[in-house]
Formats: structure tokens, C-alpha cells, sequence
């Protein structure tokens, strides 16, 4: 049969002619439908990108909000400043390297091809010295005008290197991992170097000198004005030889901002005259203080890859377009590292503006940039400064004084006497629950984050850079005692004129278990007898509490516990505020509030009476409870914020629905607990047979709960296992590096001419011992500084 093709057209010529236009056809076919592609359905992608290509962007930097105190006085804030930068090239001499290599190729570039590897390398290196040398004086140039060592400058060249290095392989390993993805498995296998492009950290200036003077900035540009002068005429033939002062047309006066913390050191004054008598000093002096409210406020950080992931400066749209965000994250930015700088970090960061030229017609386009947005506080930096004066070591309060226990401990896990001791205060405005005051103990500062950080984060004892206010839990112990008694009270557990006898011991025939401290203190020969409620506050009798304990059950007790905030966050605006412990139920109802039916042992309900057992708390949730104790057993979540509602900080707000009869004894408790001569608060004793008061401020309605609460011990893994493993999680197994009890000393304060208690004080001592002598001092101490500072 023939071919039809032939039978049509039987020239061969005519054929070749025929396959030679369908080949055209086809050609323009393609050609055309990619047009078509280009021209319709991809033709806003396209315009968008030579639109862009004529628009040349500069970025304007804004300026982060201040932080001020509830006064106004700036505690953060953003401050011009210049930096000195240095091309990259520079910092890991390869500028001189490659200046060197073009020079010897020029010198040598008729037999170039013919040298070896080797060959070149030596004579590149005969090249490279006088290069060296414009480099060096350069470097010893900036030491001189930084004022630092050379050793120091070094390290700064070695840590931006590392960091641009990091960025890099970072950078090359997604690439890599991208590429292989698109490819799939049956992909050809890429190696590393195949994606090893330079980035744009190897192109850009990185500044070795930080904040200079104006001295500084106008003396590196002098130099680098010379060096560009001495350029031009090389270049224009006016002058001979090398420029010697090229290196410095790599260097950059950058424009800055420095976040600095202005009243983070204080001189606040302490009246030693009130003091304990063995620490009384007839003298009122200042007590340099670094790092104030540093714990609250924190830091600036470089930003992290996860902050740009999580608000990125460019984003892919679904319309195949980028979208920008000037508020968003770009190499080389700052962020708060924690505290309010953190937590605060959408409120005081600002956005970007955008400069905008068109090529092609010269047009500018300018939208300024948004500054962030200021924050006040209700933080009162001098009172803050005022109560961590007080607490400095050297004064003698925060350290093992010979009163703090009746015998000298023996056991070296026991702070021993002259060891400094940590904790903790919060003072809160009731009415508000406005916090004015944080300490955090010890405290750290901007110079030994800056000099010492390794000795600060590696310091696991102390834990220096912990906010103890707020993230470390501790046992409440007797603290507790108001709060289950005006719970019990209005789950009608105890009556209003119930009580309860103390015989020493909670079971009748097991002295050895559930004892008062009155009874082992005396070895078993004094007991309370018959108490009611406010009585068995003020002498802190365990009995009475135990029992109650028993009586509210497991449900019961862990349900109240977690109504006056225990095991859960506060909400004061920290993120780093942890809630505590406390068991979770599953329910709350009324008919299971029982041990058997919680999963919580009758052991747990009963210790957990008097504030030990499987619950803890923060001072910053203690000082809340008390509040709303205060209020009449309403709740109100604490703020950090002097206006919380313009910074959308919610404070959370419940009605304990407490029966008013159980407030009021509880309350009546807490004023005998510091005013009658039985109670645990009312008086420290500083030697055998000597005793004071434990406040001494006149004028004030104060009211009040000590706490000596057993402690669980810290245990530590060894440090030698540690730095070689960096094992963490802790086993019955590892030392006890600190034990013994915790003081706590929580106090409600009433002006004169007030109907109620206007402010909570919430003292704790970590492993300091008897409640009453050791935090009671303090919190006398906490009450002069809010006299001098004018609250009470």
C-alpha cells in the first residue's frame, strides 16, 4: 500500500518543503503560546517584576518605645549612637590576600599560566606584606581610637566571623535540603559546595567599634576622607605610589541605636538605725545598687531564627508576589531577650519606614516609619531600689546571721553563718493590684552580663539570672494558714465559733506523727489546748490546721488552693512566670471533694493544711492571694502595667465567694499574728533572753503571717559529670548541695485613716530558716522604704 503522504504529494522536493513549514508552524506555535503565557496569564507577575526592578528601596529604622516607672522616670530607652564598621573582607583578611594576588598576576602575567599552585602562592605572598601592613595599622589605629586591646579586637573579629559563618552554613544546609526536595529521590545527589554561594553577610560592614563618641566618628571619617582624596589622585595621575591608607575606604561610620537602661545603677539610702539590734548601725548611708529591676525589665537580644520564622520580613502571597513587613525581622536586629523588653516586644518595637525612588522618572516616595510604642509601669524604680538595698548582703539581712537558728547547723548543705542567702519580695498596691516593687535576689547587672556571663549562667546554685518573684515555686508552709481557715469556714467545715484542741500530735497514740512545733520544739511537753480560727493563725498551731485539711479532702483543699491562684499563672505580663505545684482534678463538683475519690492520699489533704506536701507557690501569686483576702475574698490578677487596659494587658477578676465571717477571722488571725504578744510574728529574738519587735515602724495597721516552710533539697548532678555530659534531670542519687527551711513573711499594711489594708508585702528567704526572724526583718525593712518613698 502506499504511503499516503507520497500518494498526495508525490515531489519529494514538495515533501521536504510540507515537513519543513510543519516545523515552522510548530516552532511559532510554541513561541506563540508562550506569549500568550507572558502577554495573559503570567502578565501581573511580570509587570510586578520590571516594576520592581525600577524602584530602587532604602529601609529607615525606627525607634523602640521607652519604658518608663509609674513616675515617668525612663528605665529603657533607644539613644542615638554610631558604630564603626569594617567590610568583611577586612576582618578575615582576604582583602589583602586578593589585593596581593592581583598585583602579582599583573607583575607576572606573560608566564602566569605556566606557574605551579605553589609558585603562585609565594609570589602572591612577596606581594601580600605591604598590604598587611596598611591592614595592621589600621587595626591598631581603631584599638586607639576604641580604646581597647588588641587581644579584645581580635575577639570581636573571631565572633563575627563565627556568627557570618553560621548564618552561611545554615543558609547552604536549607538550600541543599530544598533543592533535594524539589528533586525528589531519583534527583542527582548535590554535595554541599554546590550550593556554597557567598551571602550577603561576606558583602556587608560589621561594626568592631560600638557606641562611640562624636570625637571618634569625626576622626574615622577624617581618615577615610584622606584615603578617598589620596584614590582620586592616583587615579587621576596627580600623585605616585601605593595609598597607604586604602584599607580605611572599607571602613563605615554606621548609624546605631544603643537601647540603654539609664537608672539600672542607683545609690538609694537605708536607715541601718532600724535594723536588728546586733546589725543596728546609728548611721543612714547609700548602698550602691547595680541591676535594678533588671529581672523585670530585661534585655536586647540578636534576633533568632525562630523570631524571623515566626514574623518574617518578606512573605510569599498566594498571588506569586512577596509581601513586606517593615515591622518584621531582618539579619542583624534586636528583640527583648525576656522580662517586659520580652514580653512587651509587639507593644515597643515600632516599624520600619520606606524610601522609595523610581528610576526611570526620579521620583521619591517616602512613608515614615512608626516609632514603637512607650510602656509605663507601675514599678516605682526607687522603692525597687530602696527594698534591693536593704537586701544586700553586706548589710547583714540577707545573710546567715547566729539568731537564725538555735544551734549552728552542722550540715555543710545548711547555709552556714555568714553565707549571703537568696529570695524574693513583692510589694502590691491592694485595691489595684498593681505591683510596685519586684526584688529578686541575688541580682544581676548590665556589666556582669557583659563581663562575667559565663559566671552568671553557669552558676547553678544561685541562679543569678532567675526572677524569683515569679518563676521559682517554693513551699508556702504556715503562710497558708488565713486561707484554709477562711476556706474551711465557708465550706462549713468549722464553725464560726467551733474550735479545735491542740494535744501536740494530730492521732491519739502516734506522737511521732503529725506534730505541732510547739511540742517538738519542747520535746513533747507543751501543746496549744482549745483554739479558735484567729488564735490558731497567730500561734501557727499545726494541729488545728491539720485537721482542717482532713476535713476539706483532697478535692476540697487542691479546689481552694486553686481559687486563690496556686498552680497556675498569676498573668502579671512575664513570660517567664511559672504557676507552681498543686495536683489537677478532674472535678471540682461538690459531691467528690473527698481524698479517696481525688487520687490525693489523706497524707497529701493533711499536709497540705498547713502549706507542705505536694503544693507550692511563687511570691508573686502569695502577694495575690493576700489580696484578695484584703478585698474580702476578691480575686484580681497582679499587673506590671500602670494603665493595663491602654497596653491590652486583661486583668483577670473572680469573686471567691468567701463566707464574710471566715475573712474576718482570718483577718483578726493575721493582726494578732503580729501584734499579740503569742504570735509568731510578733517579735524576733537576736540573742538568748533578748527579744524586739519584729517591726518597728509606728503609725501602721499591720497585719501578717510568718512561714517556716520545709524545703525539698536541691540536688545538683556533679560538676564534673555535668560539663562532660551535660546531664540535667537530677536522681535521688545526686548531692544535696542546699537544704533546710524556707522563711517566708507575707504582711497586709493599713495607713491610718484607712477602712482597710491598702498594701500586700510578700517576704521569702530561700533556705533561710524561721520565718519570723530571718524574712520579718526584711519586710520591716521593705515597709521604711515605702515610708522614705512616701506610701505609708
Amino acid at each position: 500500500m502506499l504511503n499516503p503522504i507520497r500518494h498526495l504529494v508525490p515531489s519529494l522536493f514538495l515533501r521536504r518543503l510540507l515537513l519543513l513549514m510543519l516545523i515552522c508552524l510548530a516552532a511559532l506555535g510554541m513561541v506563540g503560546a508562550q506569549t500568550y503565557r507572558l502577554a495573559v496569564t503570567q502578565v501581573d507577575r511580570h509587570r510586578r517584576q520590571a516594576e520592581s526592578a525600577m524602584v530602587q528601596r532604602l529601609l529607615i529604622p525606627t525607634i523602640r518605645g521607652s519604658i518608663t516607672d509609674r513616675h515617668g522616670r525612663v528605665l529603657a530607652q533607644d539613644r542615638p549612637t554610631y558604630d564603626i564598621g569594617v567590610d568583611y573582607s577586612l576582618i578575615t583578611e582576604r582583602w589583602a590576600y586578593t589585593r596581593a594576588r592581583r598585583r602579582a598576576y599583573k607583575s607576572s602575567k606573560e608566564r602566569w599560566s605556566e606557574l605551579d599552585f605553589d609558585s603562585r602562592e609565594r609570589l602572591i605572598a612577596i606581594h601580600q606584606q605591604p598590604f598587611d601592613e596598611q591592614v595592621q595599622k589600621l587595626w591598631d589605629t581603631l584599638c586607639e581610637l576604641g580604646g581597647i586591646e588588641r587581644a579584645e579586637l581580635n575577639e570581636r573579629k573571631n565572633t563575627i566571623t563565627r556568627k557570618v559563618q553560621a548564618i552561611a552554613s545554615d543558609v547552604w544546609v536549607r538550600q541543599l535540603e530544598e533543592i533535594r526536595r524539589r528533586r525528589g529521590e531519583e534527583g542527582e545527589e548535590l554535595e554541599l559546595n554546590e550550593v556554597a554561594n557567598p551571602i550577603s553577610e561576606e558583602f556587608a560592614a560589621h561594626a568592631l567599634l560600638t557606641n562611640v563618641d562624636d570625637r571618634v566618628v569625626a576622626q574615622v571619617k577624617r581618615l577615610i576622607a584622606d584615603a578617598q582624596s589620596r584614590a582620586d589622585e592616583i587615579k587621576q595621575g596627580t600623585a605616585q605610589g601605593p595609598n597607604e591608607l586604602e584599607p580605611w575606604l572599607r571602613v563605615t561610620v554606621m548609624r546605631s541605636r544603643q537601647r540603654e537602661y539609664p537608672l539600672e545603677t542607683l545609690r538609694p539610702t537605708v536607715d541601718r538605725s532600724t535594723f536588728p539590734g546586733p546589725l543596728r548601725v546609728d548611721m543612714t548611708g547609700e548602698v550602691p545598687t547595680t541591676g535594678v529591676a533588671m529581672h523585670l525589665i530585661g534585655q536586647m537580644r540578636d534576633v533568632w531564627e525562630e523570631d524571623a520564622k515566626q514574623r518574617p520580613f518578606r512573605r510569599p502571597t498566594p498571588a506569586d508576589a512577596t509581601a513586606i513587613d517593615l515591622s518584621g525581622y531582618l539579619p542583624g536586629d534586636r528583640c527583648g531577650a525576656w522580662g517586659l523588653e520580652r514580653a512587651a516586644e509587639d507593644w515597643l518595637r515600632g516599624s520600619r519606614g520606606q524610601l522609595e525612588e523610581m528610576l526611570d522618572t526620579g521620583d521619591h516616595h517616602r512613608n515614615e516609619p512608626t516609632p514603637g510604642k512607650n510602656l509605663r509601669l507601675s514599678i516605682d524604680v526607687m522603692l525597687q531600689a530602696r527594698v534591693q538595698a536593704a537586701m544586700d548582703p553586706q548589710l547583714g539581712l540577707m545573710r546567715v546571721q547566729p539568731w537564725y537558728y538555735h544551734d549552728a547547723p552542722s550540715d555543710p548543705a545548711v547555709p552556714q553563718i555568714g553565707e549571703a542567702l537568696n529570695g524574693a519580695v513583692v510589694v502590691m498596691d491592694v485595691p489595684t493590684g498593681q505591683v510596685l516593687a519586684a526584688v529578686s535576689m541575688p541580682s544581676m547587672s548590665l556589666s556582669r552580663l557583659r563581663d562575667k556571663s559565663g559566671e552568671l549562667w553557669n552558676d547553678r546554685i544561685n541562679q543569678p539570672y532567675l526572677n524569683r518573684t515569679v518563676a521559682m515555686p517554693y513551699q508556702p508552709g504556715s503562710t497558708v494558714k488565713p486561707l484554709v481557715l477562711s476556706a474551711a469556714i465557708t465550706e462549713h467545715k468549722l464553725g464560726h465559733d467551733d474550735a479545735i484542741t491542740c494535744n501536740g500530735f494530730l492521732e491519739p497514740g502516734k506522737p511521732d506523727r503529725y506534730r505541732c512545733w510547739i511540742y517538738k520544739q519542747s520535746l513533747g511537753t507543751r501543746s496549744h489546748g482549745p483554739l479558735q480560727g484567729p488564735e490558731a493563725i497567730a500561734r501557727s498551731c499545726n494541729i488545728f490546721f491539720f485537721t482542717l485539711g482532713r476535713r476539706l479532702g483532697g478535692n476540697g483543699i487542691v479546689d481552694w488552693y486553686d481559687r486563690w491562684g496556686m498552680g497556675r499563672s498569676t498573668g502579671c505580663g512575664l513570660e517567664e512566670e511559672v504557676g507552681g505545684d498543686l495536683p489537677r482534678l478532674t472535678s471540682f463538683s461538690d459531691d467528690a471533694r473527698n481524698a479517696s475519690s481525688s487520687g490525693i492520699s489523706v497524707a497529701d489533704a493533711t499536709q497540705m493544711g498547713i502549706g507542705q506536701g505536694p503544693v507550692q507557690w511563687t511570691p508573686m501569686q502569695a502577694a495575690t492571694a493576700y489580696a484578695a483576702l484584703a478585698r474580702g475574698g476578691y480575686w484580681k490578677s497582679p499587673t506590671l502595667f500602670a494603665d493595663p487596659d491602654a497596653v491590652g494587658h486583661k486583668q483577670v477578676e473572680r469573686d471567691l465567694a468567701l463566707d464574710p465571717k471566715g475573712v474576718e477571722q482570718a483577718l483578726q488571725g493575721l493582726y494578732e499574728g503580729i501584734n499579740a504578744n503569742y504570735g509568731t510574728g510578733h517579735q524576733v529574738r537576736v540573742a538568748s533572753g533578748q527579744s524586739e519587735p519584729t517591726f518597728n515602724i509606728p503609725g501602721l495597721k499591720i497585719m501578717g503571717k510568718s512561714g517556716t516552710a520545709e524545703a525539698v533539697p536541691l540536688r545538683l548532678v556533679p560538676e564534673e559529670e555535668f560539663r562532660t555530659t551535660r546531664r540535667t534531670r537530677v536522681t535521688s542519687e545526686d548531692p544535696i548541695v542546699r537544704k533546710g527551711d524556707h522563711a517566708w513573711m507575707i504582711i497586709l499594711v493599713q495607713p491610718e485613716g484607712q477602712p482597710r489594708a491598702r498594701y500586700v508585702v510578700a517576704v521569702v528567704v530561700e533556705y533561710g530558716g524561721t520565718g519570723g526572724a530571718v524574712a520579718g526583718p526584711v519586710a520591716n525593712q521593705v515597709l521604711h522604704a515605702m515610708r522614705a518613698e512616701g506610701y505609708l
